[in-house]
């Protein structure tokens, strides 16, 4: 039951991460972050997912084609303040790690996919916000 249910969540969840791309409105940052980073959402789900004993690889492919989708998304967004040729290379960056991360899954490659999670966390998320963020 308990499967079912996160299942069924990590389900709408994807459906949402997609809904404003599959309708070619680009998400804004604030949509795009709190897809990503809001409890409940793909960067803690995976997190967690990762640290379990028994990953469930189907969900964590699921999550991240709907992460590198919310990433490469990021992008195309103009920065809320700062540089334009910063952003470019850190949303760049953020999007090639949630690739590294969509390639790891699908290899089911935990150690793989635990690297470019936590490179998709920490110090990324502290360079972009504190260039980018408004205050």
């Amino acid at each position: 039951m308990r499967r079912t249910t996160r299942g069924l969540a990590l389900v709408a969840l994807v459906a949402l991460a997609g809904t404003a791309l599959a309708q070619d409105k680009v998400p804004t940052v604030k949509e795009i972050m709190a897809r990503l980073n809001k409890p409940g959402g793909l960067y803690p789900a995976m997190s967690k997912a990762l640290k379990s004993d028994s990953v469930d690889w189907d969900d964590i492919r699921l999550q991240a084609k709907a992460f590198v989708k919310m990433a490469d998304a990021l992008g195309k967004n103009a920065p809320p303040v700062g540089e334009t040729a910063s952003w470019a290379k850190l949303t760049k960056a953020y999007a090639e790690n949630a690739r590294a991360l969509e390639d790891a899954a699908g290899k089911k490659d935990r150690a793989g996919a635990s690297a470019a999670r936590a490179r998709l966390g920490g110090e990324s998320c502290k360079s972009c916000h504190a260039a980018h963020k408004k205050q």
